[in-house]
């Protein structure tokens, strides 16, 4: 599974790709591999795609819809997702280290990713409560990619 982030006229989602689906806001598209067709609600949809650079132009049903990564600094990221971790470059996941619910301090390992044939550790910015990884282990990831979730919080246990 391969998951991006693009942004179409300005609002930023993300699109988990399988060999055979698409999957985007919840909703599951099934692609036929080397057919330039999806299956929307068991109806099968035309679409053709050009890219120049980072901009992709998909036409379906006589729409075109215009896509660029969607793209940010961890700050800006972590600002704009609500305590989003994004994907600092391009690589594989790893190792899941912490469990979703689990209470993280500043600084904790929450997961491993593989990149330029090194491995980097994805620390927490912040205290909180990693709510859910984004990814699973295997997964390739763009550059940008949401990771994870993490909440803020108050106080730690024992605190």
């Amino acid at each position: 599974m391969r998951t991006v982030r693009l942004s179409h006229r300005g609002q930023a989602r993300e699109l988990r790709l399988d060999r055979d689906a698409a999957t985007i806001d919840g909703r599951t598209l099934a692609i036929e591999a080397g057919a330039r067709e999806i299956v929307v609600d068991g109806r099968r949809v035309r679409v053709e795609v050009a890219r120049a650079g980072d901009r992709i132009w998909v036409w379906c049903e006589g729409g075109v819809y215009e896509f660029e990564p969607a793209r940010g600094s961890r700050a800006s990221a972590s600002a704009e997702h609500h305590g989003g971790l994004s994907a600092p470059m391009p690589g594989r996941v790893r190792r899941l280290v912490a469990a979703a619910g689990a209470q993280v301090a500043r600084g904790d390992v929450l997961l491993v990713l593989e990149a330029m044939k090194m491995e980097h550790a994805i620390r927490a910015p912040h205290d909180g409560v990693l709510e859910r990884f984004l990814v699973a282990e295997g997964d390739l990831v763009e550059a940008g990619v949401d990771l994870a979730e993490l909440s803020e919080s108050s106080s730690r246990p024992g605190a």
